[in-house]
């Protein structure tokens, strides 16, 4: 299945299906390329009963970006859950409530759009 590109109503309703990945985990970080980054996480998916998925943003375009090494990765914590804010031009990803502000998180990508994937749940 294709990266689908969000909109500001299926990005609402992805957040709240999985509770903004809240208590979820970071599987992996991915550079596609200098402007392109992958993310993945293991969350809850309210719509199917609270069952594990994980999910994966690409962000298209990344002009600004602050990232841990691999080894730090699984041991971000989530518990805040993530941002994920988009308007007609720019998007941004960041770990924690940083709704606005995302710069300020201790982990961000900021890019011109942002897409998404679901796919099975890896242990």
């Amino acid at each position: 299945m294709p990266v689908k590109p969000l909109s500001a109503l299926t990005l609402k309703n992805l957040l709240e299906r999985i509770d903004f990945a809240r208590q979820g985990e970071i599987r992996s970080l991915t550079h596609l390329s200098p402007t392109s980054i992958e993310i993945r996480f293991s969350v809850q998916d309210i719509a199917r009963g609270y069952d594990w998925i994980d999910v994966l943003f690409r962000i298209e375009g990344v002009n600004d970006a602050k990232l841990v090494s691999d080894n730090v990765l699984p041991g971000l914590d989530i518990s805040e859950g993530i941002t994920v804010e988009m308007d007609a031009n720019s998007c941004a990803l960041a770990i924690g409530n940083y709704g606005g502000r995302a710069n300020e998180a201790p982990f961000y990508i900021l890019g011109t759009s942002i897409g998404y994937e679901e796919l099975p749940f890896s242990a």
